[in-house]
């Protein structure tokens, strides 16, 4: 790509990665939302008041990365932790999974709103209104006393503390000892802070780049327009993901999983300052960091995404029990990559095919939305003497031929 049709796709992409983004207003509504769960459960008349609990946000709402759904009828998913510091010595699983259910059942708002009395696998689900268009999902779950702390110092001004210390154990129905287990060392561990400080540090380009690590486990940080090139990229693949497993032909049961997605570009993420070269590089790279690992206990050779702060934890595990999974995620790296070629090689081929062929990978409605948009900046550029038009593709920029100022006036 020349630097001048490179420069239009960058604009290009980073107006569509806004506009796949949810906005300020449902950014704020859901914080206020889950700040007032927050409030409610650690008031003094709480059971689980002597335990501090405290709400923080996880999962593609504290990494960025969250990306509206293609209808705007369906609900955003905003994952929580629920965390308490400590538990009654006699409490399992079971019981805390049933305090923070009980406790949100006390306020009849919230039991309404309940998506299930006896509540989820591991969480607690609480559906809003439709005009509200988002769920939050709550996981309950038990931290060392010393947690906050240990969070806060390992997320600010980079300190490599263990990201084991950042990990959390929680509740989870399927555990053979739900309900007969005390010792929280038993219980399931998960680690999303960790993970999360290796996120921001391998999405973090430049030294210069002002952003510090620990506003991304604020629970109330600001809304962030602006996003870093890894943000955005993996907002782009979570969409072309989305769109290609919205046809009929597939079983979107069994369409990639984010966590592997936003794994995969991570990894692969060469610290590129511009979306495109981001983008591009992320693409090409994604395959060489799916492993292939012998599997002791089955003796059988098995695909492997591993978690990067727990190398034996495979991101893909469920590849070897549902074989249709791992078909799915390889011909969405297959079309990914043919769709990546026509947006690189199409400098030629100007702007409506362009649109066109993002429409197709991203959805008609919003990329239509872009290029008005990005039609509309342009206009104000031109019209500012700023913006001029490469001969033959009609693409814009700040060379070529000059575009003269239309003042519209004449004969009707």
């Amino acid at each position: 790509m020349n630097e001048l049709y490179k420069n239009e796709i960058n604009e290009i992409l980073e107006i569509l990665g806004e506009n796949l983004d949810i906005s300020e207003s449902q950014y704020k509504a859901a914080v206020k939302s889950y700040e007032a769960v927050g409030d409610w459960l650690s008031k003094e008349s709480s059971t689980l008041y002597p335990y501090s609990p405290r709400i923080i946000p996880q999962g593609s709402f504290m990494l960025g990365t969250i990306t509206r759904p293609i209808n705007d009828e369906d609900d955003i998913d905003i994952d929580l932790v629920c965390k308490l510091n400590g538990k009654p010595s006699h409490w399992t699983q079971k019981h805390l999974k049933d305090a923070v259910g009980d406790r949100l059942k006390e306020y009849s708002v919230y039991k309404e709103m309940l998506e299930s009395l006896d509540g989820g696998r591991r969480c607690w689900t609480l559906e809003y209104s439709d005009e509200a268009n988002y769920h939050l999902d709550i996981l309950p779950s038990i931290s060392d006393k010393n947690f906050t702390v240990l969070l806060n110092e390992s997320f600010n001004n980079y300190q490599n503390l263990d990201a084991d210390k950042l990990a959390i154990r929680i509740t989870d129905k399927e555990d053979l000892f739900y309900s007969v287990m005390t010792h929280t060392e038993w219980w399931r561990k998960c680690n999303p802070f960790g993970y999360a400080k290796w996120f921001f540090q391998r999405a973090i380009y430049s030294s210069t780049k002002m952003f510090a690590l620990n506003e991304s486990v604020d629970p109330v940080r600001p809304f962030q327009k602006e996003k870093m090139p890894l943000q955005r990229v993996v907002q782009l693949l979570k969409r072309h993901r989305d769109i290609m497993f919205s046809s009929d032909e597939y079983d979107s049961e069994n369409k990639p999983i984010s966590i592997i997605i936003t794994t995969l570009a991570s990894k692969a993420y060469d610290k590129s300052e511009n979306i495109v070269d981001a983008y591009v590089n992320i693409v090409s790279k994604m395959r060489s960091y799916i492993e292939t690992r012998l599997n002791a206990k089955t003796g059988q050779y098995e695909r492997w995404v591993s978690n990067p702060i727990n190398n034996e934890e495979n991101f893909a595990d469920k590849w070897s029990e549902v074989a249709q999974k791992e078909e799915y995620f390889y011909a969405w790296l297959d079309k990914l990559e043919e769709d990546l070629a026509t947006i690189q090689y199409g400098q030629n081929k100007g702007l409506f095919s362009l649109n066109e062929s993002l429409s197709a990978q991203y959805g008609n409605r919003v990329v239509n939305k872009v290029f008005a948009e990005y039609g509309e900046k342009n206009k104000i550029l031109r019209e500012n003497g700023l913006r001029k038009m490469a001969v033959g593709t009609g693409m814009l920029g700040s060379i070529g031929k000059s575009i003269p100022n239309h003042n519209f006036e004449g004969n009707i």
